[in-house]
């Protein structure tokens, strides 16, 4: 075993913040997965995984076992070996988690592979046993849930998945929620004529109400606006949510392509730009973390689809090398630490109870998102699809 490349407990915050500013965003030189994975030799493999023996569910952690009271990196076995990641998530938003580990543990290497969802999981599929990959990283529980559907992941460890509460991950345990957000109201105050409590808490009024006509926004291409709309299905049932997508459309919204360019319109505040906006929390957040001063500020509906709380999360693949090493990567991705950064470099939430969030937005424990289970979200959110294409808010 080397020896242990790792900060104090006591030093933890004040170094990953060092590593933050030492590091930027650069990405320059990281080994992608492309030309340096091999299938390798199949021969032995047991479909649970891996040629190495036994499943990841039953590798006992190394040292200490995560919880939902947070448990930190110290705590935790070192990390030692390759994983082979692929990631739905885009490289700016995940990459710097597996670079603070891989400056964490000097015997660690993380080949990543990033596209969108839908191309990772059909590769998945195409490979299936013999995929070099050991994790699937996707910012779509319904990605996640494809995989589980179609065979291609094994359970992860009792001790991650009981750290995270049920509604963010598979019920059985076969992937998790590792970050989390929630669907937002988004706003320019220097635009708007009141405050955050002249929002309405009703995602039905941002559809109905004429003060929104012609400054409001959305996103309608993302998988989590489709979510948004499926779960308003589920919720409200498919009539109502049509009719509040017609309504919405009567208001003449400005309907952007990127969660990012839609944040950075209404943070921008120019005579063309949204004055309001429909979006995932996060990208308000990353405007705000990095300049206090700007004028987006963000309010929610309340125990309704507007607020849907949704995650980010992981699974692991049926085959891997090392289930010992696997497990205690998933173990680092929800102990404090992992958590933590997440909140600091994405402007996401916490999806274990013993992290406190901190960060420009209100605690999770101030709002009231709606109780809904987010395994029963599908690969292509079909039928939400369907509902906007039929009333003109995706092209057929």
């Amino acid at each position: 075993m080397k020896e242990p490349n790792r900060n104090s407990t006591r030093q933890t915050a004040i170094d990953r913040r060092r590593f933050l500013a030492a590091s930027g965003v650069s990405v320059a030189g990281l080994t992608g997965i492309a030309g340096c994975l091999g299938n390798g030799d199949d021969d032995g493999d047991d479909g649970n995984g891996g040629s190495g023996g036994g499943a990841v569910a039953d590798a006992d952690p190394i040292e200490t076992p995560v919880d939902s009271t947070a448990i930190n990196w110290d705590d935790l076995g070192d990390l030692e070996g390759e994983i082979n990641v692929y990631s739905g998530r885009k490289r700016s938003q995940i990459d710097l988690v597996f670079k603070m580990l891989e400056e964490e543990y000097d015997g660690l290497t993380i080949n990543r592979s990033y596209d969108d969802n839908d191309a990772q999981v059909n590769q998945l599929i195409q490979e299936g046993d013999a995929t070099p990959a050991d994790v699937f990283y996707s910012q779509d529980p319904g990605a996640l849930g494809a995989v589980h559907d179609e065979g291609l992941v094994q359970q992860l460890p009792s001790d991650v998945v009981d750290a995270v509460p049920e509604s963010y991950r598979e019920p059985d345990g076969f992937w998790t929620g590792v970050s989390g957000r929630v669907r937002s109201i988004q706003y320019n105050s220097e635009r708007w004529d009141g405050d955050a409590d002249d929002f309405p808490t009703d995602i039905f009024e941002y559809a109905t109400d004429p003060q929104f006509e012609g400054i409001i926004s959305t996103r309608p291409n993302s998988g989590t606006f489709r979510g948004f709309i499926q779960a308003m299905v589920e919720l409200e049932g498919e009539e109502t949510t049509r009719q509040w997508i017609r309504d919405f459309m009567d208001q003449d919204p400005q309907l952007f392509s990127s969660g990012g360019d839609q944040a950075a319109a209404v943070n921008r505040g120019g005579d063309d730009d949204p004055i309001v906006a429909l979006g995932n929390s996060y990208y308000a957040a990353r405007i705000v973390n990095e300049d206090s001063s700007a004028p987006l500020r963000i309010t929610f509906t309340e125990d309704d689809a507007g607020c849907l709380f949704s995650v980010a999360g992981v699974a692991v693949t049926n085959n891997v090398d090392d289930p010992e090493l696997i497990a205690e990567f998933t173990r680092h991705l929800v102990a404090a630490e992992g958590q933590e950064f997440m909140m600091e470099t994405n402007g996401e939430y916490p999806v274990v109870d013993g992290v406190e969030y901190v960060g420009p937005l209100p605690d999770l424990d101030e709002l009231n998102p709606p109780q809904f289970n987010l395994s029963s979200f599908d690969m292509e959110l079909q039928a939400a699809r369907e509902l906007l294409e039929e009333e003109g808010m995706l092209p057929l």
